[in-house]
């Protein structure tokens, strides 16, 4: 049979299948540049400076931003007053005042719930004493953002939390001024 001539059916058959083989290779490699493509494009937008967003994990993170943890003894009254704290609490706002006392706000590692705890210092200020509820301490689950700063209730009393001054209005009235401010 000549070079020129009519083709046979194996010859057809197996052009055929090149011709399928080379369909599927392109698709596939236009399958993965796209993709490539596609995945750069959405990581240029969620890290550019100003648009609001930060990327997330895509694996077991939480959602919550890592700040520096409250210390534990918070944590461990927060969780046996509600067995659904979620732990580890993180540090939104600490401060000590003028009139020898300091007071944690503390976020649930979830970014949802706050907590309050203050401490009436006697010896010195935590490590060096470790606030106790119903003595020097005074733990509340009933904290909501306000202003500058965070208020806290506890029956007719309120605590309001900045970090310039801790004000209390209710039972008790007074304003502190704050000596030492974190984060």
């Amino acid at each position: 049979m000549s070079r020129y001539g009519p083709e046979t059916e194996r010859e057809s058959s197996r052009t055929f299948v090149v011709v399928l083989l080379a369909l599927l290779i392109l698709t596939v490699l236009g399958a993965l540049l796209g993709y490539i493509l596609g995945k750069r494009d959405i990581d240029a937008r969620e890290s550019l400076p100003g648009d609001g967003k930060s990327p997330t994990p895509t694996s077991g993170g939480s959602a919550a931003p890592a700040a520096a943890p409250c210390p534990d003894f918070i944590g461990a009254a927060a969780r046996k007053r509600d067995g659904n704290t979620k732990l580890p609490l993180r540090l939104v706002l600490y401060i000590r005042t003028d009139k020898k006392s300091e007071v944690w706000i503390c976020r649930e590692n979830d970014g949802v719930g706050l907590w309050y705890q203050g401490h009436d210092i006697r010896e010195g200020p935590y490590p060096a004493e470790t606030p106790v509820e119903d003595d020097n301490g005074l733990l509340l689950s009933t904290v909501t953002p306000a202003g500058d700063g965070y208020l806290a209730t506890n029956g007719t009393t309120q605590y309001r939390v900045s970090r310039k001054e801790l004000k209390v209005s209710g039972n008790q009235n007074f304003t502190a001024g704050v000596v030492e401010a974190r984060p």
